[in-house]
């Protein structure tokens, strides 16, 4: 959070006052691209402090000492100090997502850190965080020499990082910084759009969620988009089928077929047999809802989401011998579920064998409930918190039961 605190107050002072590029941010940028500490690199050419200010801009470098420490990071051409706008065509290579190019456009770049920049955006891309957590590690020292489109770039994946990460509130955060930057500078970017419809989906904002989704879906169509343009539409088909447009829904889902039949590059067709059979339930068909689910299943990239609908569909339905036995069968395999699709399987296995018991009450209170909080999932904390809430209610705990209501309709 402390990060995100400098960031807030440095994106704030730079959207009233752009301070120009001077000489230290080219040193601190080629010393932390060879990992030298600011004492080796002073040895035998100024105190540590002197170093230090150099680089914040707070002492005015003569022409000498600058050469000698340009000779000694083997800088031979000083790049130049004004920053064009190069991320533009980054940008369309992160919309179409074309990661292979992306990548090789590390070798283009002015400063390291702007090939980090990008660097960093492609590992988010490829769900590489260990690789990502190391370009954070240097990007955060190059923030205050960002410009703001830089900054506004590295928010929407810091965002999207966190988000992975389930800390909500951080991912949040940064989303709005991210479009706080981009008002300011009359900036256009579908990528950040979808990533807050996303947010607000799951903290349960159908109407900011469904209008962002909308917005971006039609920029994302100016760049031929195939990924995130479907991407956008899977988000609708969930949120309409939520909410009860259940015709727009319908007419998308067809659509989604006849494009994902056709050609389906980014393993998105699970995803859509699930928001088939989510389509289902919601008209209480639910024969063919498991039909749906269960072709999502046989797909080459199975999600948690699906496992997770078919053990909501089997509960609710009151199907209790098939849930039983899929809850066996999932015991014996390695399913790569994130934590919040984990915690809430864990949560329907706990009330189809130990309901209202205190295995069940203990890990609401302890682990499941957090997380929700955590995460900012809305639905999962209603979830969570009414099967409290009964619970309490069954042990005659009236006052226990009223605080957890209370406390959910507090985060509301």
């Amino acid at each position: 959070m402390k990060q995100y605190e400098y960031a807030k107050n440095l994106t704030y002072s730079r959207l009233s006052f752009s301070p120009p590029l001077h000489p230290g941010a080219i040193i601190r940028d080629k010393r932390l691209h060879l990992n030298l500490t600011l004492s080796e690199l002073a040895e035998h050419i100024c105190n540590t402090s002197t170093l230090s200010k150099i680089e914040t801009g707070n002492h005015k470098a003569t022409p000498l000492l600058l050469s000698k420490l340009y000779e000694k990071l083997n800088i031979i051409e000083v790049p130049s100090l004004q920053l064009t706008n190069w991320l533009d065509p980054i940008r369309i290579k992160v919309y179409q997502h074309d990661l292979i190019a992306l990548h090789q456009q590390n070798l283009n770049t002015s400063f390291h850190y702007q090939a980090r920049l990008i660097k960093f955006a492609s590992s988010v891309l490829n769900k590489d965080y260990v690789q990502a957590q190391k370009q954070i590690l240097i990007l955060q020292k190059m923030m205050r020499y960002m410009s703001l489109e830089e900054l506004q770039f590295y928010y929407l994946f810091l965002g999207r990082y966190y988000m992975a990460f389930t800390e909500g509130l951080l991912a949040k955060n940064y989303y709005h910084l991210s479009y706080e930057i981009a008002n300011t500078i009359t900036l256009s970017d579908p990528l950040l759009l979808l990533s807050l419809a996303e947010y607000y989906s799951l903290s349960n904002d159908s109407f900011k969620a469904g209008h962002l989704a909308v917005e971006a879906l039609s920029k994302f169509n100016k760049y031929y988009s195939l990924k995130y343009t479907i991407d956008c539409e899977l988000l609708l088909c969930y949120e309409y089928t939520k909410t009860g447009l259940l015709p727009k829904a319908n007419a998308l889902l067809e659509r989604l077929c006849t494009k994902l039949n056709h050609s389906d590059p980014y393993h998105q067709r699970a995803t859509l047999f699930n928001r088939y059979g989510d389509y289902y339930v919601a008209i209480e068909d639910y024969i063919s809802a498991e039909k749906m689910y269960l072709q999502a299943l046989l797909e080459h990239h199975v999600p948690s989401e699906t496992i997770l609908s078919l053990i909501k569909l089997y509960y609710h339905s009151s199907q209790t011998p098939k849930l039983k036995r899929f809850l066996t069968q999932l015991q014996q395999k390695e399913v790569d579920f994130n934590r919040q699709n984990y915690l809430k399987c864990q949560f329907y296995y706990y009330l189809v064998h130990h309901p209202n018991s205190d295995v069940l009450r203990i890990f609401l209170i302890k682990e499941a409930i957090p997380f929700a909080k955590k995460q900012h999932d809305r639905l999962g904390l209603e979830l969570f918190s009414k099967s409290l809430f009964q619970i309490c209610q069954a042990r005659h705990k009236y006052k226990e039961a009223i605080h957890i209501l209370s406390e959910l309709y507090e985060t509301s």
